[in-house]
């Protein structure tokens, strides 16, 4: 006790660690706090700051691996991702004594990458993922390029294997500048020098992936230096964080609200910092107060009520004709050399990702701040120019938007027609339209498809369906995103919507589900084939002699074909194989029963291939063949 005591007054053990310690000798918990309270004042002295406390700001001496943790703690982590690797040892040693950091051991990296990513998209808050050296980092490194692409604050840690004595001497699992590999794909990535450094180069860390605009960042060091003594700063988040939400130039403030009542045919687009920032209904304020039609470039989230009147979805360009389009919050994400919105149509940008306004389109008032901060004062200002003029043509402006959405609307029942409705295989619309039917008001959806329908399920960011969108390009993240929404929304329903190809990727998301018991549903639209790879390469080459030949080389998975319900009970999953609607109606059943019981459930959809040259017994290539 005497030993535990002089190590807490000589700053040796954290308050944490000193509390963790006494219990374990048999000092009641409540015991143990009220000491702590008593030595405080005594280790850390009068400081006259009321808003800083010893937990904020405090010298801690141990292993890297025991200073590694404890800055974890420091910057609010509380999940941290893992794949096994022998030389964080005394990283795993410290979690002993630290019940606040919960270690999820993943089966792949890239997987784990993509849990990680999911539960930072629901939950809003920190987490770290774990690989081994470069060769773990080489796994996770196409999510982490998902995790950039998205804007997504995670950060990434792997030790390099080359230990600080023999580095240089090309060892195992040794590469030369392994941090810079990640540059183009990380805001910032850095290497610690020495053991002691190893809290601070962690709290950076936190600190770029978490200043707005988001992004994926990179530590390591030494392999060594975690199980190495010295004495460190441990700081907490909130001592470091540049809390950069920042209001716009008023006098540009100003000009939008003069262009936008001015306009004859304003349109909004909305982006992924309006759900961030959980300012979605201040966007639909501001649609609705100039009656615009709303519409959202590619994104991760929904961020706005796809059942308002004022959505009009996707092709608004074409069929809204603007003369003005103000942006709040996309990353405007470009698939074609032509600007997305057209130089002759005027252009208000509002978004803290400055490094990327005027890139390709010419803005005629850039707003870089906050959008929630940035709606209010837009807001504000165009509350002062509202004439009864102008309100009158809002609201004539409404009515046109909604007359279209309408018209929209009632064409959703006619693909219900189609006569392949009820075909078995299926098509992919009809997969869609029975989850639409089955999945709760409130589900969260984890999207790794390229199948159309989506329409159908009424994404809502204001308490209704949500959508986590796989939008960076590398496959895999299904499974394992869904866990990590799972982890973070436990009282939810979710839903993963997986292509056969993106779900070949990444399986091991399924072991997490069953392990931890998440409870999740996950369809996977299977047509034995790379659908969407077929149709572009095809569209890219005209007269295409494999359409004149019927042999495509780079897309039918057939012969044989994967049963994904096969797979997931190999991790632990239950799942069946759904031919037509019905069985797919009745999987659904059996999949909510499984929820409810606290297991997860995969259904192998069994969907039809769409698009030219496809035979009912598509030709595969044979390496026999001469």
């Amino acid at each position: 006790m005497k030993e535990l005591v002089a190590q807490y007054l000589s700053k040796t053990i954290s308050r944490r660690g000193f509390v963790n310690r006494l219990v374990k000798t048999g000092v009641t918990l409540a015991a143990a706090q009220s000491m702590v309270q008593s030595l405080t004042p005594l280790a850390y002295g009068e400081t006259g700051e009321a808003d800083v406390t010893p937990e904020d700001v405090k010298i801690f001496e141990g292993t890297g691996g025991e200073a590694f943790a404890e800055q974890l703690i420091a910057s609010g982590v509380k999940y941290v991702f893992g794949n096994s690797a022998s030389s964080d040892a005394y990283f795993y040693e410290a979690l002993v004594d630290r019940p606040e950091l919960t270690y999820i051991l993943t089966p792949h990296e890239g997987p784990g990458a993509a849990m990680a990513m999911g539960y930072i998209q629901a939950s809003g808050e920190p987490a770290v993922v774990m690989q081994a050296a470069i060769v773990g980092m080489a796994n996770a490194i196409g999510q982490m390029y998902n995790a950039w692409k998205e804007q997504t604050p995670l950060v990434f840690y792997s030790y390099r294997a080359d230990q600080s004595t023999r580095a240089g001497r090309d060892g195992f699992e040794e590469v030369m500048y392994q941090e810079e590999i990640v540059a183009p794909i990380t805001k910032w990535h850095w290497s610690a020098r020495r053991p002691d450094m190893i809290p601070e180069t962690v709290r950076r860390a936190f600190k770029v992936a978490w200043t707005p605009p988001w992004g994926p960042t990179y530590a390591t060091w030494h392999s060594d230096f975690t199980g190495e003594q010295s004495r460190s700063e441990v700081i907490s988040h909130r001592m470091v964080d540049p809390r950069m939400r920042i209001r716009p130039n008023p006098r540009e403030v100003e000009r939008a609200a003069r262009l936008l009542v001015e306009a004859e045919r304003p349109m909004l687009f909305v982006g992924d910092e309006l759900y961030k920032g959980k300012v979605v209904d201040k966007a639909v304020r501001l649609a609705e107060l100039l009656g615009m039609p709303v519409t959202q470039p590619r994104q991760v989230f929904a961020n706005f009520p796809q059942p308002h009147p004022l959505w009009v979805g996707g092709s608004a360009m074409r069929t809204q004709k603007p003369d003005l389009v103000i942006n709040v919050g996309n990353k405007l994400h470009h698939f074609g050399s032509a600007p997305m919105v057209p130089r002759d149509v005027k252009f208000i940008d509002l978004r803290n990702d400055s490094d990327s306004m005027g890139n390709v389109i010419t803005t005629d008032v850039p707003l870089v701040a906050d959008v929630g901060y940035g709606l209010d004062d837009l807001l504000a200002a165009l509350e002062d120019l509202m004439t009864p003029a102008i309100r009158q043509q809002g609201q004539e402006r409404a009515e046109q938007v909604r007359a279209y959405t309408d018209r929209a609307r009632e064409l959703w029942p006619v693909m219900t027609r189609n006569p392949d409705w009820d075909n078995s295989p299926m098509i992919s619309d009809r997969v869609t339209y029975e989850i639409a039917q089955f999945a709760d008001k409130d589900a969260c959806f984890v999207d790794e498809s390229s199948v159309g329908g989506k329409h159908f399920l009424g994404f809502n960011p204001l308490g209704g369906r949500e959508w986590f969108h796989r939008y960076g390009g590398h496959l895999g993240a299904g499974t394992g995103k869904a866990a990590g929404v799972k982890l973070a929304r436990p009282d939810q329903q979710v839903i993963c919507l997986s292509g056969d190809g993106a779900f070949v990727f990444g399986p091991t998301g399924l072991w997490n589900m069953a392990r931890l018991e998440l409870p999740t549903i996950v369809v996977v639209y299977n047509n034995h084939s790379y659908a969407g790879p077929h149709n572009r390469v095809i569209a890219a080459v005209p007269d295409s002699r494999m359409v004149q030949e019927r042999r495509y080389f780079c897309d039918y998975m057939g012969k044989p074909d994967m049963n994904m319900a096969y797979i997931a009970k190999g991790f632990g999953v239950e799942g069946e194989v759904a031919n037509n609607p019905a069985e797919l109606q009745e999987a659904l059943k059996r999949a909510r029963r499984a929820n409810a019981e606290g297991k997860s459930y995969l259904i192998d959809a069994q969907v039809a291939r769409t698009g030219v040259g496809w035979d009912e017994e598509p030709w595969t290539p044979s390496v026999h063949e001469s």
